[in-house]
């Protein structure tokens, strides 16, 4: 019974990838005792990094363009360069998907959610 729940969903989501070095989210697992060794330690790079971010969705059998996002992602350009260019004709062809998305602030305004039941996604 899951399977068929989950070949209907879509999962989208923004990703920042740094062109340069790493962004200070390293996750180090440490046992206890490990806290302050040397090998668990690394020096930070403090100025802004070079980087880029993508929007994209995955279903169970298909998946969206891959959008680059050019500067901070409001609410106004997520319905502008996402969700009218790539969500709607991507939902066309799925009559009973499910989009799934997180709540960042683009996500979930007036303006947004106003769109989407619009558009019956």
């Amino acid at each position: 019974m899951w399977a068929a729940e989950w070949n209907e969903v879509v999962f989208t989501d923004e990703s920042r990838i740094c062109l340069q070095h790493h962004d200070d989210r390293i996750r180090v697992w440490r046992h206890r005792g490990e806290r302050m060794l040397n090998s668990g330690v690394m020096h930070c790079h403090t100025g802004p990094a070079l980087g880029i971010m993508v929007w994209g969705g995955i279903g169970y059998h298909s998946r969206t363009p891959l959008v680059r996002i050019d500067g901070t992602l409001n609410s106004q350009r997520y319905i502008s360069e996402v969700l009218e260019p790539v969500v709607l004709p991507y939902f066309q062809g799925l009559a009973t998907a499910i989009f799934q998305q997180d709540n960042t602030h683009p996500h979930v305004t007036r303006i947004v959610q106003r769109f989407l039941l619009n558009h019956q996604i």
